[in-house]
């Protein structure tokens, strides 16, 4: 690039020397001033080719540098892969045993959740149904006793013991009995039975083919609290700290004082009414009277209208005007 402008420089210094000198000899020519206007033209060319270079020879550089950041990040993800195929290779697959591994079975599993939680008893609806199959097998309420209350009284008995099919006294089912507990077990010892009424027992056995969940069902969950929240959330109303009774007695309190509103206006209106109903019925028995006594009716409707002026004329102007002829 240097020897390219360098010679567009040249071309235009000679083509000015040659000027100057027949200038100097007074043999000036036309010739001469346009090969300086050619020599200048290129060597604007030139200049406008010289930075199309310098912008291209910095793009360059800026390509050679993000070339080279993507170079290194290649080969780092390069050697990152490489490692971690490394340790793939080297990590031992564990090996299950075909069968079941577990020291309980799923049926042990799902029998123990059934007498843990309150919220594994048989749906409502089931329970609604099977109490009158229930009622027909009349037991007395000393010998019949609640799931809750069952698992109240199992609940403090070891896991690994046998339901007891016979009566027995709290004092044993809590622990060994004292001298005075062993005394009064006689006359202390009552009726009540650990075992679980048969339409529960149904449901608790797996056998029986009824269905059973273990968990909520969805449209118990629909109608809790949380889809409460999320109905609220979706509405754009903040949970925290709503209370729908205040909102009740808002609106009630608006629509009270709406239907105020409205019987105040509606009063007002029957007012209106009844003013103008007087006022026409007065009018006309004005006007009655005034017919009776032989007045017309404009006249009475107006007793107190003003008396109408006589408009002034000049009648003398056409005297005046006869005088002033002769």
């Amino acid at each position: 690039m240097d020897k390219y402008i360098d010679a567009r420089f040249e071309r235009l210094e000679k083509a000015l020397a040659v000027l100057v000198d027949s200038v100097n000899k007074y043999h000036p020519s036309i010739a001469h001033a346009k090969e300086i206007e050619l020599a200048d033209s290129e060597l604007s060319k030139g200049l406008e080719d010289v930075q199309t270079h310098q912008n291209n020879y910095l793009r360059i550089q800026e390509l050679r540098k993000s070339s080279a950041a993507l170079d290194s990040q290649i080969r780092d993800t390069l050697s990152s892969l490489a490692s971690t195929r490394k340790d793939i290779v080297t990590t031992h697959a564990t090996t299950f045993p075909p069968g079941p591994n577990y020291p309980f079975s799923y049926e042990e599993l799902l029998n123990y959740a059934r007498r843990i939680s309150k919220t594994t008893m048989p749906p409502a609806s089931m329970i609604a149904a099977a109490a009158p199959a229930a009622a027909g097998g009349a037991t007395s309420p000393e010998t019949t006793q609640t799931p809750l209350a069952t698992e109240f009284q199992t609940g403090a008995t070891p896991s690994a013991a046998p339901t007891p099919s016979q009566p027995q006294s709290p004092a044993v089912i809590n622990g060994a009995p004292t001298p005075m507990q062993s005394q009064a077990q006689p006359s202390q010892q009552t009726t009540s039975t650990l075992t679980l009424p048969e339409h529960f027992t149904d449901y608790m056995n797996p056998s029986s083919g009824k269905p059973f969940f273990p968990w909520p069902q969805e449209n118990a969950i629909r109608n809790g609290a949380l889809a409460s929240n999320q109905a609220l959330s979706e509405q754009g109303i903040d949970p925290k700290g709503y209370d729908p009774v205040e909102v009740e007695n808002r609106k009630q309190k608006e629509e009270e004082e709406r239907r105020a509103k409205e019987e105040q206006e509606k009063q007002e209106h029957q007012r209106r009414l009844e003013e103008e109903r007087e006022r026409q019925l007065r009018q006309q028995e004005e006007w009655r009277r005034n017919t009776a006594a032989g007045s017309s009716p404009t006249q009475s409707t107006q007793p107190n209208a003003p008396p109408v002026k006589k408009q002034f004329q000049f009648s003398s102007l056409d005297d005046l005007d006869d005088d002033d002829d002769d």
